[in-house]
This record gives structure tokens, C-alpha cells and sequence, in this order.
């Protein structure tokens, strides 16, 4: 809840707005505007003649429109991306793709072969660290059966503690290799094409293997002073070839400091 709520109170002025055009349109009792009618409502009998005029409506309701659209525009439709700190990057080759030998000993004879690892780079653009930070799996699309990732946190690369939060520091090489990964994908591929595909969640016991398929995902990483960044991602298996995991599209949006500057 601590990602959102000052995104909530943001929107409470365009709510007010609403609910004043929408009182300007209807009416709790009998009077000659709805405005006044409403105010009669609300406990104040004297109402100013030009209140009462029935042109009042349509003044309050072009007023509260007008006024929603421009908060809404300016809440909404800021280029946020510029100004946040916290933002999920791919890139091609190591870390992002790692490749080690591995025996897959969910089969009868266990089988050697490769284990690909497929992760994210969260990047701190900042001089200072961002603290507490959190990144889940918010959506997997034909999630199979078997599987309860949604909503679980994911594994930090080369962590053995399960930790579901951490420290961000500034990312600082011009190569991004200083910056924190998370493993997303385990794709192990053995002789004679044998595969198996696993989302790298918290907590790893609760993994299961699923269908080698297009996947689409979400993720969504925030931090403790309300920074958040979300992408959108596939995961795309090739003919021939070991599955490609492309970043679609990736939204960063400003904490509290921020946003406030």
C-alpha cells in the first residue's frame, strides 16, 4: 500500500471534480437549479438568486470538466519516465542471459545439459540509494496450472537467502553490470532437445515446471520512498535456438521526493 497512496490522494481533487458534475446534472429535491437544490440539501436555505438560476448547472458542470481534465492531464499524462529514478532494463549476453551446466533430476535418468537463466537489471539513475526495494511477477499470461508465481517476489541473482527486499545503489557503469538482477526464466535444455521451462519466484520450493511457451509478463519493482518501475517483457521460444526475452514496453514513475520537486 505504501507504493500507492499518494497516488491516491493525488486523485482525490479529480474525484471532487466528478462528483461536482456530477451534482450539477441531478438533483435530491424540487428547486429551480440542481445546485441549488443541492446546497438546500446540505443544511443552507439561503441561496444567492444567481446560484438558484437553472444556467448555473451548466457552468458548474463545464467548470468541474474543465478542471478535471486539466488535473487528470497533469497527474496522468506527465512524462514521468523522465523523472524516475527506478527503471527494469535487458540487454543481450551476460548477466542477462547466463548459461551453466546443470543435471535436470526431475526425470527417471537424471539428464545432463544447460541451464539458461533469463534476468532483469534494476537500474538506480539517482546519486543516492534507493532503499527497500521490491520486485514481483504481477502477471504471467497463460499462466499454467501448476504455478503460483503471480504475485510472488523474485529471486535476486546469486541469492541463497530468499531475501524479498534490498538496497539499490547508484548505477554507475556505463555497461549496467553494477546494477542489482533478478532472475526471471530457468530454461534447461538437454540432448535430443529435452527441455523445461521455471519462473525463478520466492519462494523456490514452490516452483514447478511449465509448458516451453510464449509467455507475456509483467513486473513491477518500487521502493521504500515510493519509486516504481513496471515492464512489460515476452518470453519468446525459437526454433533452433534458445528462447529469446524481449522488454516491450517500461514505465518509471517518481517517489515522494520526486514528485514533489
Amino acid at each position: 500500500m505504501r507504493v500507492y497512496w499518494k497516488w491516491v490522494i493525488k486523485s482525490v481533487p479529480s474525484l471532487g471534480l466528478g462528483l461536482l458534475m456530477l451534482a450539477s446534472t441531478v438533483t435530491p429535491r424540487q428547486a429551480n437549479s440542481n445546485v441549488e437544490a443541492w446546497l438546500k440539501y446540505f443544511g443552507i436555505e439561503n441561496v444567492p438568486l444567481w446560484l438558484a438560476s437553472k444556467s448555473t448547472d451548466t457552468w458548474v458542470f463545464w467548470i468541474g470538466l474543465v478542471g478535471f481534465c486539466v488535473w487528470a492531464i497533469h497527474l496522468y499524462m506527465r512524462p514521468n519516465l523522465r523523472s524516475g529514478k527506478l527503471s527494469i532494463m535487458i540487454r543481450e549476453g551476460e548477466p542477462w542471459v547466463e548459461a551453466n551446466p546443470a543435471v535436470d533430476q526431475s526425470q527417471t535418468v537424471p539428464t545432463s545439459g544447460w541451464l539458461y537463466t533469463y534476468r532483469i537489471a534494476l537500474i538506480n539513475s539517482d546519486d543516492s540509494t534507493l532503499r527497500n526495494v521490491e520486485v514481483k511477477l504481477t502477471s504471467l499470461e497463460k499462466e499454467p496450472e501448476n504455478s503460483h508465481a503471480i504475485g510472488s517476489h523474485l529471486k535476486l541473482r546469486h541469492d541463497r537467502d530468499g531475501r524479498t527486499n534490498f538496497n539499490v545503489h547508484p548505477t554507475k557503469d556505463p555497461q549496467f553490470l553494477d546494477a542489482i538482477f533478478a532472475d526471471v526464466f530457468r530454461f534447461f535444455l538437454g540432448p535430443a532437445g529435452s527441455s523445461f521451462l521455471s519462473v525463478a519466484s520466492l519462494p523456490e520450493d514452490m516452483n514447478r515446471h511449465i509448458p516451453v511457451d510464449k509467455y507475456d509478463v509483467k513486473i513491477m519493482a518500487t521502493s521504500e520512498s515510493g519509486e516504481m518501475a513496471t515492464a512489460e517483457l515476452a518470453f519468446i521460444p525459437r526454433p533452433d535456438q534458445i528462447p529469446d526475452f524481449r522488454l516491450l514496453k517500461m514505465q518509471s514513475f517518481p517517489g515522494v521526493a520526486s514528485s514533489s520537486s
